[in-house]
């Protein structure tokens, strides 16, 4: 169980982390995305970041 646990850990810090980087590359690069991708982005980053920090323990059912 203890090993699970970490490597659940381990996932959800890897997608944090690149998801952050990439938001914040999005947001403060010269380059100016097209909004439809930034839309995309923002939505997939909250949506995610709600799943993985919101979830319960045990929601295997």
């Amino acid at each position: 169980m203890k090993e699970k646990f970490s490597k659940l850990i381990d996932v959800k810090s890897i997608v944090t982390l690149s998801m952050t980087v990439g938001l914040l590359a999005l947001l403060f690069c010269p380059v100016e995305p097209p909004k439809e991708i930034l839309a995309l982005f923002c939505t997939s980053y909250g949506s995610i970041m709600t799943y993985y920090y919101t979830r319960k323990d045990g929601d295997g059912k």
